[in-house]
């Protein structure tokens, strides 16, 4: 009785030497990919988003004080209002 085995190839001589160095390129290049996506996140994208979060602190910070001035502290709320009558038969 004869076994073919699917996952090895027939074929003696270079052939098992250039799969084994296309995976080992392919998994150098994921790798490298992963690691550029690491370090443009790391470098680029999360300073942008803390320096633009503590400015917006900073920008909120500033209207609410300009708001609160502009604002006299009576205790009144201004507002206006309708009244709307409903005829109840």
């Amino acid at each position: 009785m004869r076994i073919i085995y699917a996952s090895r190839s027939s074929k003696a001589g270079p052939a098992p030497l250039w799969s084994i160095a296309v995976k080992l390129v392919l998994l150098l290049m994921s790798a490298a990919i992963v690691l550029a996506v690491a370090l443009i996140g790391l470098f680029i994208v999360l300073p942008v988003m803390l320096v633009s979060g503590i400015a917006l602190s900073f920008y909120l910070r500033r209207r609410s004080r300009q708001a609160r001035r502009a604002a006299p502290e009576t205790g009144v709320i201004d507002a206006e209002y309708t009244v709307i009558e409903h005829d109840r038969r």
